[in-house]
């Protein structure tokens, strides 16, 4: 068998990630397996190595045909990159190549590839093997591999290039690689193609580490790469609320000894882990628990997940030990196969000292009784899985044993996650031993927002809007300009002067309408406000402002960028000062199912509840990818009065230490979309940087902890 791996890299990635991949590849990969090297940009700056062949995607046909064909983005982001691994796979098929699979360079092989491994990669009885991910719906891009001795197999890899050649993939919502890859499975599927799933029954996003690659090879995320892929993303919530109790343990007791009965894959074991380092341990001790290969009578359990391989579980937890001591941390862990019922007991010695048990192993009373007899001297415990009331189907022991301890602190945390079909969500039981603090649960407040007036009525404004609007904004080529987004929370006065100075030196403001007086009182001029709001403008707002003293230092020729379902008074105000008015449409469920005709005149821009969680979708929009937040706080300061304010005040936490803010219900709205736009903005690689320590900084440095954005184009 001839098989070649494909990988790609550009500008500053051969010294940050691509030498290392290239490196190990050599040490741990069989020589007859090839290794090419696609590179772009890179001018005559491009590296070496004996064991690989590096070849230039530039000088092909089909990237200048690409190339020449776009501009520099389609409709969800920087596009011509999308096509790299497209363009580099076919153009390296040869006659006698029977298989070529694609690696991301940001991978380091730890252990040697042996003959196992290379069956599972290249499964002679599939046409493509790849990782899907059953939680998004999506697959991983990471290693997928088509099987070119197969016409299902060539013909995949032929439609999957000549959609991004011929320029249809661009037309997609979503044209990056792996959606692409997806569509066309989808399609072959139904002329016998034949899939293999390396990754079967994996959870959250990284589905990488949880396939057979997890037990030989370490996925690298983060602007340096030195960092694993966060197991916890995209995982039912109870998963956070665990590693939230571990994070309690570590605090009060200044250690990480942790015991894990159903070790399964290993993914909670690393989750566990992360979160005890989060929280300032140096050292991590863990003890896995599993039936591993072995299996259990999944009926009496009640199991559904595949069993899994303890060889590759323990690769997977030594490969994570290395990736940590280079960070400076230990991490050390003992697995122990077989039934809880005789390996725990027998295991006291090693179990005795452990500060954090997690019991997740079988479900029937007998197991559950003894897993938690034999680890009840643990001052935390955490019970998986348990059914508050009785139901068919559902898993009796963890209810049955949670409900028989005494003596103990015990809170049930219902985090929603559903089970099995089940009519009742699960629910995680919590035991706090004596004398030990105990966890004290905090339930995240949700806010589902209203609409502040009909749907029909919007729609009116829509269309009113519309045909009245004269400008729209368009989507821009990515640039290297800086945007200023201001909010107007009680921080922003202390910034009027560095928002003065970097829009002096170029920088573009973006700000809401409430900040907009702030700005104009300050002499500073926003090079555009949006609005959103549906409310007439001789109204007073949320805030408690009269709505046309907002407007009093209109200067003729502000730029207002206005969304069409804002009430038309507003835009007629805006219209009479003089303001040079931009119109876009504001995305919501109501209006995307309506299908509105207005809809195709101009940018429908998604984003939060408020104009301020639009901001950072529309600056994207215009080509922005350097972001500086201001006024993005948030809250009240102590001493609002309720009749200064329409909405009820309350008092929230935020942030692991919990720091209380004096909010409203509507605010609390816009925190919820300000976390979801924090990953978003994270995944797309922005620049961020939010100012001032109102409740927005928490957010961004709680969601996106440690993230740096990537440097810049050294060349």
């Amino acid at each position: 068998m001839r098989a070649k791996i494909i990988t790609t890299i550009g500008p500053n990635c051969w010294d940050r990630y691509a030498k290392r991949f290239v490196e190990s590849f050599a040490q741990r990969w069989p020589q007859h397996i090839e290794l090419e090297v696609w590179h772009h940009h890179l001018g005559k700056d491009v590296p070496s190595h004996p064991r690989a062949t590096f070849r230039c995607l530039d000088d092909t046909e089909s990237f200048k045909k690409i190339t020449s064909m776009l501009g520099a983005q389609a409709k969800d982001g920087p596009s011509l990159n999308y096509s790299f691994k497209a363009v580099a796979m076919a153009m390296a098929v040869e006659p006698d190549v029977d298989w070529i699979g694609f690696l991301d360079a940001d991978t380091e092989t730890m252990q040697n590839v042996d003959d196992t491994l290379l069956g599972v990669l290249f499964d002679p009885g599939a046409d493509l093997t790849y990782l899907w991910r059953k939680s998004v719906r999506e697959s991983e891009g990471s290693w997928f591999a088509f099987n070119l001795t197969t016409r299902e197999g060539a013909s995949l890899l032929s439609d999957y290039w000549g959609l991004y050649d011929s320029g249809e993939a661009f037309h997609y919502k979503k044209a990056h690689d792996n959606a692409v890859l997806d569509r066309l499975v989808t399609i072959h599927r139904a002329h016998n193609l034949r899939v293999r799933n390396l990754a079967e029954g994996a959870l959250g996003l990284d589905a990488f580490h949880q396939s057979p690659l997890g037990a030989y090879l370490v996925h690298y995320k983060g602007p340096n790469k030195d960092t694993i892929a966060n197991p916890g993303l995209a995982l039912p919530p109870r998963y956070e609320n665990l590693c939230s109790v571990v994070r309690h343990s570590v605090g009060v007791l200044g250690k990480a000894n942790l015991v894990e009965v159903g070790t399964w894959n290993g993914s909670r074991a690393v989750q566990m882990a992360e979160a005890a380092f989060e929280s300032g341990a140096t050292e991590v001790s863990y003890m896995g628990f599993d039936t591993f290969d072995d299996g259990n009578d999944r009926a009496h359990e009640g199991h559904t997940k595949p069993h899994a391989s303890m060889w590759v579980v323990e690769r997977r937890l030594q490969n994570y030990a290395t990736v940590m001591a280079r960070l400076g941390k230990k991490f050390s862990f003992m697995l122990f196969r077989g039934n809880t019922l005789s390996t725990l007991p027998a295991a006291h010695e090693f179990v005795k000292d452990a500060t954090f048990a997690y019991i997740d192993g079988g479900h029937s009373h007998e197991t559950t009784k003894s897993d938690y007899e034999c680890l009840k001297h643990v001052p935390y415990i955490v019970f998986d899985d348990i059914i508050v009331e009785e139901e068919p189907g559902a898993p009796e022991g963890p209810r049955q044993v949670f409900k028989e301890i005494t003596n103990s602190h015990k809170q049930l945390w219902n985090a929603g996650d559903g089970y099995g079909g089940l009519k009742q969500t699960i629910a995680l039981g919590i035991i706090s031993n004596p004398p030990h603090k105990p966890y004290e649960i905090r339930q995240p407040l949700q806010v589902k927002p209203v609409d502040s007036v009909e749907k029909t009525e919007q729609f009116k404004y829509i269309a009113e809007n519309t045909k009245a609007i004269g400008k729209w904004i368009e989507g821009y080529q990515a640039h290297t300009g800086r945007a200023l987004l201001v909010s107007a929370g009680p921080t922003l006065p202390s910034f009027l002067e560095e928002i003065r100075k970097k829009q002096a030196e170029g920088a573009t403001i973006f700000c809401v309408k409430h900040a907009y007086p702030i700005l104009k009182n300050a002499g500073i001029t926003p090079d555009f406000t949006v609005v959103l709001d549906p409310r007439p403008v001789d109204g007073i707002s949320t805030h408690g402002v009269l709505r046309t003293e907002l407007f009093t230092k209109l200067g003729a020729g502000d730029r207002f960028l206005v969304a069409t379902m804002t009430h038309p008074s507003v835009r007629e105000t805006l219209e009479a000062g003089g303001a040079d008015i931009y119109g876009w449409h504001a995305l919501t469920q109501g209006v995307q199912n309506a299908g509105l005709p207005e809809l195709k005149t101009g940018l429908v821009i998604g984003g939060g509840t408020c104009a301020a969680t639009r901001l950072p979708v529309i600056a994207f929009v215009m080509g922005f990818r350097r972001y500086d937040f201001y006024g993005y706080d948030f809250y009240y300061p102590t001493g609002t009065k309720q009749a200064d304010v329409k909405q009820q005040l309350l008092e929230v936490g935020v942030g692991p230490d919990h720091r209380r803010f004096l909010t409203t219900g509507e605010l609390v709205a816009a925190m919820q979309d300000l976390g979801t736009w924090v990953k978003w903005m994270v995944e797309n690689r922005l620049t961020v940087n939010f100012h001032g320590d109102g409740a927005g900084a928490i957010i961004w440095q709680t969601t996106a902890p440690g993230y740096q954005a990537p440097g810049e184009y050294p060349f």
